[in-house]
């Protein structure tokens, strides 16, 4: 399936990480991708607010201390998942690889890293147990990440018909 951002979320089955935008940085031959790491049903569930953002606390830390060509890891604001910015060749297998031993890390912590006042914009905004929760779940999941469902799909010209006809 050809990579984009316009697959058609109704036909989407989370978890799956996909690349969904890759460039080249102009002047050189230096790859940059832009990584979808889905892991709830768009337009029916969402991460909710702390459980995200601690997830994004712990994969960001980990990434930042193991892997300098991941750039970031961040939220989508829909809550259904989490984009990673990459540098470099990357397959999906590395990723993935990177993505679920950081979740892993998740497992024994005691604490969110750099839920703080000093390092956190809302240091109170954060769930140790469900980000936990999510984490297995996600780990559990491991073996469905490589596929977005068997009904995948990129939105076309029908589907927005359908769309505007209000079905």
């Amino acid at each position: 399936m050809k990579q984009s951002h316009d697959l058609d979320h109704r036909h989407v089955v989370p978890p799956y990480l996909r690349i969904v935008n890759e460039q080249t940085v102009p002047g050189t031959s230096q790859p940059v991708a832009l990584w979808d790491f889905r892991v709830a049903q768009p337009n029916v569930s969402q991460v909710p607010g702390p459980v995200m953002h601690s997830l994004e606390h712990f994969l960001g830390t980990y990434v930042r201390q193991h892997h300098s060509t991941i750039m970031n890891v961040g939220p989508m604001g829909c809550m259904t998942g989490l984009y990673v910015w990459t540098v470099g060749p990357w397959s999906f297998d590395d990723l993935a690889g990177v993505i679920a031993a950081g979740l892993r890390s998740i497992e024994d912590a005691d604490e969110v890293p750099l839920a703080n006042v000093i390092q956190c914009g809302w240091a109170e905004h954060h769930s140790l147990e469900g980000v936990k929760e999510l984490a297995a779940r996600l780990l559990a999941e491991r073996d469905q990440w490589g596929d977005p469902g068997p009904d995948a799909h990129e939105v076309s010209t029908a589907d927005l018909r359908e769309l505007s006809a209000g079905r």
